[in-house]
């Protein structure tokens, strides 16, 4: 019980806005998570999070492109998918100085929340937007002060001016967990409430995640689970209404533009979905390729209405880049749709390393240079080069055969070069993919891939941009679905 009480007394040392210390309110805080305690025994892990509210610019398609169909965007969409909006992002510290690293495929979402049952939450929050704003929790437990909320009788956390900060204490009791007949962790929402309708669609939402006592890693994640994808269905709606101001957007990007949702071939992977928005928010999430379990089904859709939660297993044993998207007739045409990709194990054998590059300099040229990494002497090296013009935008350019110059050695380096591109298209390229394709050694024996994308190295212009476990599809086809 040490663990609730630590917590009480927070809440009693927590100042409102006002100064004063709301004693009655600090026996209910006690009472409270004395019972807490009685519900969920043990010493609790404290989580703590520093999340700020900013406004900013969104893309919700940054590449320019329908990644599904290799095409430009479709009217009336084209040209105009760039909009203000406001986020949640998480911080290392109270600082608020250096962001934490999220996952890409997150989008718009702000950072996960997550726990194991009967784990405490202290969620430093900070209002650096030009509204105000709080953050409201779905499925933990607390009391009236922290429940992030603006209506009457409203608590001390319900409004949270511009430049102002406020500590929120939440707490995972038995009913924030999976119950019966569920998998062994739920997902819940985070979003503001001040004006919620206004807020989600803007962008201030998040999810958490909590796993059953006992299921979790240290890290709060659940056990057996390889892979964890947050999916969010909704349409935001930029122009009060009109068509070409309704964006549909699944983690706020359309027409396949969301990255990373990438898992190796056996992976156990839980995906979390969920829905928000209004009574034209009404979604069938369904996956091409595999099929998911809920706990009680088996099922390639899912149904979410505004407001809904739901967890699903998949076993990705399917290799391949398959779609995910809404099954909502004009949703789907509207570009409620992401690619999803399954990648078999990486080659631990690949017979060359790409050791390192350069396509951003003045120099004049292109280099890469690459090691034998193989046992025999490589006579000749094929390589395959293509461009990112964005995260999710893989392109063949015109030049894209490089070959070796001389024989290269076991361990032995060797760099080949190209003439470089006119400054202003080299630096419009994110990322250079290379890929070997034909090697012949010198004995006269050769080797090929067997997988598309075997053995491939991204050479990316943003140096803290995350490596990728496997490319997204080529846009060099039309593949209409």
């Amino acid at each position: 019980m040490l663990a609730p009480i630590s917590l009480a007394v927070n809440l009693a040392c927590e100042s409102p806005s006002s100064g004063i210390i709301d004693t009655v309110g600090t026996k209910k805080a006690f009472l409270l998570l004395w019972l807490v305690a009685m519900v969920a025994p043990g010493h609790a892990t404290v989580r703590h999070y520093y999340i700020a509210a900013e406004d900013v610019t969104w893309d919700f398609a940054p590449s320019g492109q329908n990644l599904l169909t290799a095409g430009p965007l479709i009217q009336p969409w084209i040209g105009h998918t760039r909009w203000g909006k406001t986020r949640f992002i998480e911080y290392t510290d109270s600082t608020f100085s250096t962001k934490k690293p999220q996952p890409e495929w997150l989008g718009i979402l702000g950072p996960v929340i997550r726990g194991e049952v009967g784990d405490e939450f202290v969620v430093e929050f900070l209002n650096r937007s030009k509204r105000l704003h709080d953050m409201h929790p779905h499925g933990l437990r607390y009391d009236k002060n922290n429940e992030g909320s603006y209506y009457l009788p409203t608590g001390s956390g319900g409004l949270i001016p511009t430049g102002h900060r406020f500590t929120y204490h939440w707490f995972a009791d038995q009913g924030s967990g999976p119950g019966p007949g569920q998998l062994s962790s739920v997902v819940w929402w985070y979003h503001g409430h001040v004006e919620e309708e206004t807020e989600v669609n803007e962008g201030l939402m998040g999810p958490i995640i909590i796993t059953a006592k006992g299921k979790a890693n240290p890290d709060g994640s659940p056990k057996g689970v390889d892979k964890e994808f947050v999916v969010s269905f909704l349409i935001f709606d930029q122009m009060g209404g009109r068509t070409d101001g309704l964006f549909y957007a699944i983690n706020g990007y359309i027409f396949g533009n969301l990255p990373g949702l990438m898992m190796q071939q056996g992976d156990k992977v839980r995906w979390y979905l969920l829905g928000l928005g209004n009574e034209k928010d009404l979604h069938t999430p369904h996956w091409h390729g595999k099929t998911v379990n809920t706990g009680t089904r088996n099922t390639d859709v899912i149904e979410l209405l505004p407001g809904s939660m739901v967890s699903a297993d998949m076993l990705a044993d399917n290799p391949g880049s398959w779609m995910l998207h809404c099954h909502v007739g004009d949703h789907m045409e509207s570009g409620m749709m992401v690619i999803y990709t399954i990648y078999p194990p990486p080659n631990p054998n690949c017979p060359v390393k790409f050791t390192a590059g350069d396509f951003w300099s003045t120099s004049g040229k292109f280099t890469v240079t690459v090691k034998n990494s193989s046992s025999k002497p490589i006579k000749n090296l094929t390589l395959t080069a293509e461009h990112f013009l964005a995260p999710q935008d893989l392109r063949r350019p015109f030049d894209f055969i490089w070959t070796s110059t001389s024989t290269i050695l076991p361990n032995q380096e060797q760099t080949i070069e190209k003439p470089a591109y006119p400054a202003a298209s080299a630096q419009s390229v994110h990322g250079w993919a290379f890929l070997p394709t034909a090697i012949t050694y010198t004995d006269g024996a050769s080797w090929h891939p067997r997988n598309d994308g075997e053995c491939f190295k991204v050479f990316w212009q943003d140096k803290d941009h995350p490596e990728i476990p496997a490319l997204p599809p080529r846009q060099d086809e039309l593949n209409p679905d």
